[in-house]
């Protein structure tokens, strides 16, 4: 099938080859195909695509579930995803908005330069909210031909807002990205911040501080992951729904314990119910934590903002999810609401605004708790070497 022929979403049926192409796209996440799979009554316990695709391929997908893929695809490309940083300032009397005003924007900032059947819909464009903070809104259109044939033109909204809290020396950065295009780009723009404002001897470092996987160890990581349930501020402790494992396999050589023996020939990445979790080893016993990460946790948060009571259901995990590199950097994504009453569009504009406050509040303390014990036990070793 050509790129120039589109599909018919209302009568179209997908199979053999034309499908396999399609399925191994970067379009459609391995969740989507695993559930697309359930949908037919087919169940696997690893959404590798290696396992995935070929089993899915050998069905025929109605129109029905063909329409429901692509819009889980296009649905879970718009949604809302948020990174934070941080840049410490040199000084508290600092202007860092009038040089980011003269020159982040010059000739030689290309935005797009790596991404091809993109462009800008609306221009990022620096927005003075007040003295202490600035956002940069922007909007892309992607026009999709390729070779999986999906023909289709989308648009995704993303923003960077930097801001200064109080007297504080330190610069708080709030990405919001949808696509990957977006976030390359905001990527872009919170790197090319930093580097304006270390040429003017502004702040300590040419690149934001963030989260990121290299940043902790497998058995660090895991319990920061298992931390960031405890909530903060408006948010109340959360409950686990459900995680994704992923054996290492750049670690330590599973034991000969049968317990865990078992998994080295058969499993790599797993999903864990958030019902099962005390049933399941890997989670409890820490002697086992080396072996595995977490790539991704999704956490029900309850909260209570003034008079606003509901919950609220957050994944985390890291960028690039089925390519994580030490330097994949911690996103969140605040997949669904559930409000008590009736409040306004005002009331739940107020809600979004502290819960992400609380939930960046909760991902730098945990954090910084998790840094801190590191050094003490880097200490602690080399005082006793």
């Amino acid at each position: 099938m050509s790129a120039a022929q589109t599909i018919d979403l209302k009568s179209t049926v997908v199979s053999g080859s034309d499908l396999r192409i399609l399925l191994g796209s970067d379009h459609l996440s391995y969740g989507e195909i695993h559930a697309a799979l359930k949908e037919k009554g087919i169940f696997v316990g690893n959404s590798d695509k290696a396992i995935t695709v070929p089993l899915l391929s050998a069905t025929l997908l109605t129109p029905d579930n063909f329409t429901r893929l692509i819009e889980s695809s296009v649905s879970r490309e718009s949604q809302p995803k948020v990174k934070v940083a941080s840049l410490d300032l040199v000084t508290k009397d600092a202007d860092w908005i009038t040089p980011l005003k003269k020159n982040l924007f010059d000739d030689s900032f290309a935005m797009l330069d790596e991404a091809s059947g993109i462009d800008f819909v609306t221009n990022p464009t620096l927005v003075v909210s007040d003295p202490n903070k600035i956002t940069i809104p922007y909007q892309i259109r992607r026009l999709d031909f390729s070779k999986d044939w999906i023909e289709r033109e989308l648009s995704f909204d993303a923003q960077v807002t930097i801001e200064r809290q109080g007297g504080e020396l330190k610069l708080e950065f709030t990405s919001t990205h949808s696509s990957k295009e977006t976030e390359l780009v905001n990527k872009k723009i919170t790197s090319r911040i930093a580097k304006v404002l270390h040429c003017e001897n502004l702040v300590k470092d040419d690149e934001p501080h963030s989260v990121t996987f290299g940043s902790l160890s497998n058995e660090e990581r895991i319990r920061y992951f298992k931390r960031l349930t405890a909530g903060h501020g408006c948010l109340m402790p959360g409950s686990v729904n459900d995680i994704d494992i992923c054996l290492d396999a750049n670690g330590p050589e599973l034991p000969d314990d049968p317990q865990i023996a078992w998994m080295k020939q058969t499993v790599r990445r797993f999903n864990v119910d958030g019902d099962r979790l005390n049933d399941i080893f890997l989670i409890n016993d820490e002697q086992y934590y080396k072996h595995y990460y977490i790539l991704r946790m999704d956490v029900t948060f309850p909260f209570k903002v003034a008079a606003n009571q509901g919950g609220c259901r957050v994944t985390f995990s890291f960028s690039g999810s089925r390519l994580i590199s030490s330097s994949s950097e911690l996103v969140f994504a605040v997949v669904k609401w559930a409000h008590e009453g009736s409040p306004n569009s005002d009331a739940k504009k107020f809600v979004s605004f502290e819960v992400q406050h609380a939930l960046r509040s909760l991902i730098e303390e945990k954090f910084n708790l998790a840094i801190s014990e590191q050094k003490e036990v880097q200490e602690n070793t080399a005082a006793s070497a």
